[in-house]
């Protein structure tokens, strides 16, 4: 790593992704969400989960990750029971409905998000394009593993609008959180935060997910530094 570039604060070291993780699956296990109207449920079956539930928790949490790339919100439970190498019944075991497991995925993204912008608000007052280059790639590593939600959940609020209310509140906060950590890095004061926030992460989504789509034919590198080229133009 060159002196310009700075490690992105608020990750694990070396693994250029957060350090929150697991967050998907504590909120699973506590079927809280903190800034959902809506949360999700778990069951618990004999009162308390051992090592085996919480194995399987995880695998149904990570095969809805990997289903909701490909098929968004329309998959099925029995395409992701499939991909977890669980029946249907196990399924239902652990989560009422696919909503409730959306809902589990969502705070894990939600927590992995803020976190991210935390480590771009705290960018050294000198930073460099570099410095913003290395923060988008942080962030483009954090979609492959939350943004496969991203998209399932827009889908998904267009057909239940509990779950639009549930996610709105908190992606608008979030959104305001990045506008500010934006304005933070140049010298003029947030005036439309959210609406700043909302445009940073729909060319950061959008743009990952094209990137995905054209594989082989768009570089990430080049993507990657584009994107920091336009944060770096709205932060000045």
């Amino acid at each position: 790593m060159t002196p310009a570039r700075r490690a992105a604060p608020g990750t694990a070291s070396g693994s250029g992704r957060p350090k929150a993780r697991t967050g998907g699956r504590k909120a699973a296990a506590t079927g809280r969400s903190p800034d959902a109207v809506v949360s999700a449920q778990l069951r618990r079956p004999g009162g308390v989960l051992g090592p085996r539930a919480s194995r399987t928790i995880g695998a149904i949490l990570d095969a809805t990750r990997q289903i909701f790339l490909t098929r968004g919100y329309a998959a099925t439970i029995d395409e992701i029971a499939k991909a977890a190498g669980v029946s249907r019944a196990s399924f239902y075991t652990y989560f009422p409905s696919k909503r409730d497991v959306l809902l589990a995925l969502g705070t894990d993204t939600l927590d992995a998000a803020r976190q991210q912008v935390k480590a771009l608000a705290k960018l050294p007052s000198d930073w460099v394009l570099e410095d913003l280059e290395d923060w988008v790639g942080e962030y483009l590593e954090m979609l492959e593993e939350h943004g496969s939600f991203v998209f399932a959940w827009t889908q998904a609020a267009h057909e239940d609008e509990a779950i639009r209310q549930a996610g709105m509140k908190g992606h608008l906060a979030l959104c305001r959180q990045m506008g500010r950590a934006l304005a933070s890095l140049g010298d003029r004061p947030a005036t439309d935060p959210a609406e700043t926030g909302l445009l940073a992460f729909s060319m950061l989504e959008r743009g990952w997910a094209y990137w995905r789509l054209y594989e082989g034919t768009v570089k990430r590198a080049t993507l990657q530094r584009a994107m920091a080229r336009m944060l770096a133009a709205t932060a000045r």
